[in-house]
């Protein structure tokens, strides 16, 4: 009643998300779609990481890889042929590499710091602190969309219009947690103080963009960070946890509290992300049964995640509880109209 009623969510986000850190060709990720079509795995959205559609060194800039994008709308259309929508990747940084980097500054719709010049953020790639492991390319320093200036808000949510155009379903969200305490924001707030609300913010401006862009269906976002109220702004999911037993287990746990916060929505990256032991497929296949009682499923991480990459025998289990996934779509929806009306989440915590 405080912050907001879930919002609604389209019928075919509830269907099997599959994607991969990450697709390096347009072509490679076509092959896949029409791979799960031969290979008879349901499947409704098809995701292209965060290096998959553009330039590391150059994102997050709403352009497209040139030299693997030359045609966008063919590239996407070859994927959607196989009867699957795209999701793509962004987060609210921009490289100081990007020419958008000094538009962006020179309107003062960047964070700054105390000395008003826009605050360039540094990852952190110390070993044993970097939050993306061995991953290959490290991040370029960036400047962070300030969702506190009315016009800063307005341009990044309408930049999405020309890739709604070109095909694009639906946004992954990704990071907004980096919010260094020493930045200043256009309305007066210390990074400190906007640390918590900035991802709120930021999915609710490409939320917007997606009811804007996309009138023909309930929008969403695929959204890693969150805060409250964001129920308003579907969905969200445990971004990143590692390839292990515990992280199965801590995923678990987080989609229970999310559920107890009054957030109906809940995924996570099925196998995990990444860790330092090869992923089982016994690890693989269990998560994924358990994925199957979340609001979405997805599976995801570094590497191969598709079914097939774990045998014939678990790629037959799987699709198994696939059927049943696809069977439950009724009753989930549901519980998801009842969540709308009441706010409670479809995986419930036992004192729920």
């Amino acid at each position: 009643q405080l912050t907001g009623r879930p919002a609604s969510i389209p019928l075919w986000s509830l269907g099997l998300w599959v994607s991969r850190s990450y697709y390096k060709t347009p072509e490679e990720a076509a092959a896949v779609a029409a791979k799960l079509r031969a290979h008879k795995i349901p499947c409704d959205v098809l995701t292209l990481d965060g290096r998959a559609a553009w330039q590391a060194e150059t994102r997050f800039d709403f352009e497209w890889d040139p030299d693997r994008f030359p045609d966008p709308r063919a590239a996407l259309s070859a994927i959607k042929a196989h009867n699957l929508r795209i999701c793509v990747w962004e987060y609210p940084y921009v490289s100081v590499h990007s020419p958008l980097f000094i538009d962006l500054a020179s309107r003062s719709y960047l964070l700054t710091n105390a000395d008003h010049d826009p605050y360039v953020f540094a990852w952190d790639s110390t070993p044993g602190a970097s939050p993306f492991g061995k991953v290959p390319t490290p991040l370029p320093e960036s400047g962070i969309v300030d969702f506190t200036h009315p016009g800063a808000y307005v341009w990044w949510r309408d930049a999405h219009a020309k890739l709604f155009a070109d095909g694009v379903d639906v946004i992954k969200t990704d990071f907004g947690e980096q919010m260094p305490d020493d930045a200043v924001a256009f309305n007066g707030d210390s990074g400190r103080r906007l640390h918590n609300v900035y991802p709120l913010l930021y999915n609710q401006c490409v939320h917007e963009a997606t009811a804007k862009f996309r009138p023909d269906q309930a929008p969403l976002v695929w959204g890693r960070a969150g805060w409250t109220g964001s129920q308003r702004y579907p969905i969200q999911w445990g971004g990143d946890p590692q390839s292990d037993w515990e992280g199965l287990a801590a995923s678990i746990r987080g989609g229970l509290s999310w559920g107890m916060s009054g957030v109906p929505y809940h995924s996570s990256d099925i196998g995990g992300f990444y860790g330092s032991q090869p992923l089982t497929a016994e690890l693989y296949l269990r998560w994924l049964q358990a994925s199957v009682f979340s609001s979405h499923i997805r599976v995801h991480g570094i590497g191969e995640r598709e079914p097939w990459a774990f045998g014939p025998e678990i790629e037959a289990v799987c699709r198994k509880w696939l059927a049943f996934r696809y069977r439950l779509i009724p009753y989930l929806e549901t519980v998801i109209k009842e969540s709308a009306r009441s706010g409670m989440p479809v995986m419930r915590a036992m004192p729920l």
